[in-house]
């Protein structure tokens, strides 16, 4: 009873919510082969595709997992239901990352079709990054309860990596580009804490129980 109720939550919460950044997301996958010539690439060559779309999927799907919330209108209507918003809210952190482990498979499915030189290690990583970037623009969306903030927060964050490259160390999301070692399992570590901090944030400061 309670694993259909929670599935009719989560079924009405990306159809009317989500459905559309699940989409974007889904179209950030289909712009990287127009983008990147993704056939018979080495290991370092292939790093490139995988470190710079998938972080922006991650943008994509994470970040506005509050913004529902953000309407009065709904805030009232969620605020009425006896379930959990945290529950609601870890749901769709949920639903969020196994998209992206399918998107990031997926992409790492094609490039090894196409000859590319792609192990399961790169995928892994490319999925601790992308999810690192996305649990950055959810931490601040929801500590300054505005998704605009979250956004430009990730994406500047994205641009630092782009043009300072090595320079962030370990918190480099390009770190397989320019063999920096432990990067990705730093990022992995701060994407769940930041996930876990933001919930945390909401619930002794937002009240959301």
């Amino acid at each position: 009873m309670l694993s259909s109720c929670l599935a009719r939550v989560v079924s009405s919460d990306v159809k009317h919510n989500f459905l559309i950044h699940y989409l974007a997301a889904a179209a950030v996958l289909l712009a990287t082969p127009v983008l990147f010539g993704l056939a018979e690439l080495d290991s370092r060559m292939s790093a490139q595709p995988l470190e710079i779309m998938p972080p922006l999927m991650g943008l994509i799907l994470l970040t506005p997992l509050f913004s529902p919330e953000q309407n009065e209108g709904i805030l009232e209507t969620v605020r009425s239901k006896r379930m959990s918003r945290q529950l609601v809210t870890l749901l769709r952190v949920i639903c969020a990352l196994v998209l992206l482990a399918i998107l990031v498979c997926t992409l790492g499915g094609y490039m090894r079709y196409n000859d590319c030189d792609v192990t399961a290690k790169m995928l892994a990583g490319t999925f601790a990054g992308a999810a690192a970037l996305g649990a950055l623009g959810f931490f601040v969306s929801a500590f300054t309860d505005n998704v605009i903030a979250g956004y430009m927060v990730s994406i500047m964050y994205f641009i630092m990596n782009l043009f300072l490259k090595n320079k962030l160390g370990k918190f480099c999301l390009m770190s397989m580009s320019f063999n920096i070692e432990g990067s990705k399992p730093v990022l992995a570590v701060s994407a769940v804490v930041l996930i876990a901090a933001a919930l945390l944030f909401r619930k002794l400061f937002r009240n959301e129980s």
